[in-house]
């Protein structure tokens, strides 16, 4: 019997492949067909991918091919061939899928190409051994051979449950599941466009796969579902069933539609511990003329009222792109200010893709897209935003990282745009600006790097207050953990005395341990409520998020 061999080459290492799994899964519930999973990432060297897919020896490779591993898998398949002739080569994924022929014609090294929905197509290519099957693309003597797509399967709870006990188990990475395919929406950038329709797992299966993710203990588990939140009695269905299920230190991500919760949805959500769902809503733009040209629709105040109503206690990572039509440097200001003031956990600044197939991909004449001929296709420029304006947002999305979506900056930054700036988004391409002119955008920067280059921008701007913004910085920088070192700009106040007194009344099982796991420190300005005033706090670092205590 052939040894085959599913791959999937992740873009970081706490990443998994699901396709490949359910591909596996579905393969081997339906035959006596046994399949290998290879899995590594882009991080790693072309060459010692290569040496473990020789060693494993296979007689059929089968890669999963998207975006961000594109190019490394183009690469590892033409060295393979060289040193395995005989093998055959099979690719499937999104990249490959709406370019089938250009893929074949490009890399000589690929067999076969699947393409849409791959477990039904998968079983028959391998199975019952039908090269030419619909969903299966090759070439024969430099001819294009499809016989069209295979229908998507209609009941999904006949693909099985894609993890093993073992997975579950090992709880090292973060995993994802799909209650759904497909998306009703048909947002012009977005390959799930081009698949209409929307099908789903049932509710009790759904049910059951959830209760082996809350009983194994694991830590994250991402829903990729395209919009989670279709039907309301479903998902709700779902969502009740976590929180009945309820277990500490896990987390559940859905990507969500946050325009279409009724005020029955916010008080359920109300009553989500905190930490346990964590929500990815993408607002793109609130360019009118952007949203009706990528046929989307936000509801802004009704947006804005859901997000904030929640955001006490779900994790909340909000999604712009730049580059997309009718929305200028000017007018992306707008939507990034827009977002800042939702106060989510993470703003994800994204840049415009131009797929094959989407609707965008149709209209690079009409709006003069300039982009990328290679992955990730990213736009360089169109008759909206130019490219020294795209790379000025690029050099910010870097700030926003570092002084936004790291949340270590959340009080001395926030100090700051409150007292020295108009609008949020100046602040982040003023420090950009920053970093830019002092050749600071290249290089790799410790934490406690990025705290002193705030600091120095702030003495480059003569910003009046300093003395209260170092004590917001000091704040930030006692809430990361217990310091190794001290910048030169913290200059410690404690009362060492007091500090020894209260480690004392402390239930430690040392004071070794009392020490090792807290700090003390006297602020000149009350940096907690606001005001001129003297206060000590105690910071205990026993658990993930530090816990404050006040001394007066």
């Amino acid at each position: 019997m052939n040894k085959i061999v599913l791959v999937g080459i992740n873009s970081q290492f706490i990443h998994t492949n699901l396709a490949i799994r359910y591909l596996k899964s579905y393969v081997e519930k339906y035959s006596d067909l046994k399949i290998e999973l290879y899995e590594s990432n882009i991080n790693n060297q072309v060459q010692s991918i290569i040496t473990d897919l020789f060693n494993l020896d296979a007689d059929h490779y089968i890669f999963s091919t998207y975006i961000w591993n594109k190019e490394y898998v183009f690469r590892i398949i033409k060295e393979l061939r060289k040193i395995r002739p005989d093998v055959t080569i099979t690719l499937g994924g999104p990249e490959v899928s709406y370019n089938a022929k250009e893929s074949l014609l490009e890399n000589g090294a690929i067999d076969y190409v699947l393409i849409g929905e791959g477990e039904k197509v998968l079983y028959n290519f391998l199975v019952e051994n039908d090269k030419l099957q619909r969903g299966v693309a090759t070439l024969k003597n430099g001819e294009f051979i499809y016989n069209g797509d295979e229908f998507p399967i209609e009941n999904l709870d006949t693909i099985p449950f894609p993890y093993t006990e073992n997975e579950l188990k090992e709880n090292i990475k973060i995993l994802y599941y799909e209650s759904s395919r497909g998306c009703p929406f048909s947002c012009s950038y977005c390959l799930s466009s081009i698949d209409k329709g929307v099908r789903y797992w049932s509710l009790e299966r759904v049910k059951t796969d959830l209760k082996k993710f809350l009983d194994s203990g694991v830590e994250l588990v991402k829903f990729v579902d395209r919009t989670y939140n279709l039907r309301k009695e479903r998902y709700l269905g779902i969502w009740e069933f976590l929180l009945e299920n309820y277990k500490e230190n896990v987390t559940f991500h859905f990507e969500i539609n946050a325009n279409i919760f009724d005020d029955e949805i916010i008080e359920f959500l109300k009553k989500v511990p905190e930490g346990y769902f964590q929500f990815e809503i993408g607002v793109q733009s609130i360019n009118k003329d952007t949203m009706n040209s990528i046929n989307r629709r936000n509801l802004l105040e009704r947006l804005r009222y859901n997000i904030k109503a929640i955001s006490k206690n779900v994790h909340l990572h909000v999604d712009l792109i730049a580059g997309l039509p009718h929305d200028t440097y000017e007018t992306f200001k707008d939507s990034f200010d827009y977002v800042y003031d939702l106060d989510a956990e993470m703003i994800q600044l994204g840049f415009l893709k131009i797929l094959s197939g989407t609707k965008i991909s149709k209209e690079i004449e009409e709006y003069d897209y300039k982009y990328m001929e290679f992955p990730p296709y990213e736009i360089l420029s169109n008759c909206f935003i130019n490219y020294t304006e795209l790379v000025k947002l690029k050099n910010l999305e870097k700030m926003l990282d570092f002084y936004y979506n790291s949340e270590k900056f959340k009080n001395s930054v926030k100090y700051i745009i409150d007292n020295h700036y108009d609008r949020p988004f100046t602040f982040f391409e003023e420090i950009a600006e920053y970093y830019e002119k002092n050749n600071l955008l290249g290089v790799g920067h410790k934490i406690v790097a990025i705290f002193n280059h705030l600091v120095k921008f702030y003495k480059e701007k003569n910003f009046i207050g300093k003395d209260i913004f170092i004590e917001y910085l000091k704040l930030d920088y006692l809430l990361l953990g217990k310091p190794g070192a001290y910048p030169e700009w913290f200059i410690s106040k404690k009362d060492k005395e007091k500090y020894n007194e209260i480690v004392v009344e402390k239930n430690f099982s040392s004071t070794r341990e009392a020490y090792k796991k807290t700090e003390f420190e006297k602020f000149e300005y009350d940096v907690l409520n606001h005001r001129v005033d003297t206060i000590e706090i105690f910071f205990n670092y026993s658990n993930k998020k530090p816990k404050l205590e006040i001394f007066k």
